[in-house]
């Protein structure tokens, strides 16, 4: 609740209209800043969204996912994970002390969700028991924020990929959306 009263909350425009926007590296490697551009309605806040999957392994019944040094940004967001072929999920946030939150799956799904996250870096890990007789479990994660035009409707934005694993993932600004690929690092 205090974090509330400190960070202002701006909700997003979904009908804001969205002219053409980019990413740039257009071919970015994990760990690249990337640059994302676009033009809108004067002061519009408009959302955006960074989605991916993973598979990781399941051993000994157990499955875990660790992402280092994930930046979360200030004001309106939120963080969405969602497990499948899974018994439960746990959601564990390194800080000062451990905060965890633990979830047991409806027909294999378990999901975890939550806004307004303060702003910071964090370690967090994914883990729990698996579905008897799986090999891999697959996790989704969906991250949201708001992006606030300028007086002539220009919005910039800078995007850290450190934290996001080799491969497909998505950006979604407003009702638009682009795929992206992250090679590794060299």
């Amino acid at each position: 609740m205090l974090y509330s009263l400190i960070y202002e909350q701006t909700e997003e425009n979904p009908d804001a209209p969205l002219d053409e926007w980019s990413i740039h590296p257009s071919s970015p490697c994990t760990g690249d800043i990337l640059d994302i551009e676009g033009k809108t309605n004067p002061r519009e806040t408009i959302g955006m969204a960074v989605s991916f999957t993973i598979y990781t392994p399941v051993i000994d019944n157990e499955y875990r996912y660790v992402f280092k040094n994930i930046r979360i940004p200030g004001g309106s967001n939120s963080f969405q994970v969602r497990s499948q072929k899974v018994d439960d999920l746990n959601f564990i946030v390194h800080m000062f002390v451990d905060f965890k939150r633990s979830f047991d799956a409806e027909e294999g799904i378990a999901e975890f969700f939550e806004k307004n996250v303060p702003a910071g870096n964090y370690e967090i890990v994914i883990e729990g028991n698996a579905l008897e007789g799986e090999k891999e479990v697959m996790i989704d994660f969906v991250a949201t924020q708001t992006i606030k035009a300028d007086e002539q409707g220009n919005f910039y934005h800078k995007y850290d990929t450190s934290a996001l694993p080799d491969g497909e993932f998505t950006v979604k600004i407003g009702n638009s959306e682009k795929i992206i690929t992250l090679m590794p690092a060299n």
